[in-house]
């Protein structure tokens, strides 16, 4: 259990410092996930102003680098889980809602995608947050036994990028197989 634990904790923190570098990136990335955040948010049109977009985008970014630092530290993981899994799940709320308004908005979740949130984006949550419980059950129900062997640890690493680099390309996959709104 101990590299399960390790491959959900790497698997998270990974893909939320994926998320978090595509968003400081630069100039250009930081304002269109700023523009695309404050248009996602089930308010009225224009409702933000520019400093409260940047403020917004600025939690978002916080919150990430919370997670990526507390799943990094085996003390601090299973508050590490807490943060990704509330995360996810006000994520989630808020690509639900757009799609119920027909909002063609990308999230720009991990940097320039030009598709539209969509069903593929709340399945991505969805299997972000099975990884994420099962480490927060990992971590409260099975004590770790000291170190990781080097070889378990190099598979659960593997499994964990493997699994980020799927997460990541989710939208594109999703685009590949006539999955989405602008495949069709």
């Amino acid at each position: 259990m101990t590299y399960l634990l390790l491959a959900c904790r790497m698997a998270i923190g990974l893909t939320f410092l994926v998320s978090l570098a595509s968003k400081l990136r630069g100039r250009e990335s930081w304002l269109r996930f700023a523009d695309a955040t404050a248009r996602l948010l089930p308010a009225r049109p224009g409702a933000l102003r520019a400093e409260r977009r940047h403020a917004l985008a600025t939690v978002v970014v916080v919150v990430e680098g919370a997670v990526v630092v507390l799943v990094t530290v085996p003390a601090t993981t299973s508050a590490g889980f807490a943060v990704a899994l509330a995360t996810l799940a006000a994520f989630s709320f808020v690509i639900h809602a757009a799609i119920r308004r027909g909002l063609a908005v990308p999230c720009h979740c991990f940097g320039g995608r030009k598709l539209p949130v969509g069903p593929a984006d709340l399945a991505r949550n969805t299997l972000l947050g099975l990884i994420t419980l099962t480490g927060l059950a990992l971590t409260v129900l099975v004590p770790v036994r000291g170190p990781a062997e080097l070889a378990g640890a190099a598979v659960a690493a593997l499994a964990a990028l493997l699994v980020t680099v799927l997460v990541v390309l989710t939208g594109e996959i999703a685009d590949l197989f006539g999955l989405t709104r602008e495949s069709r």
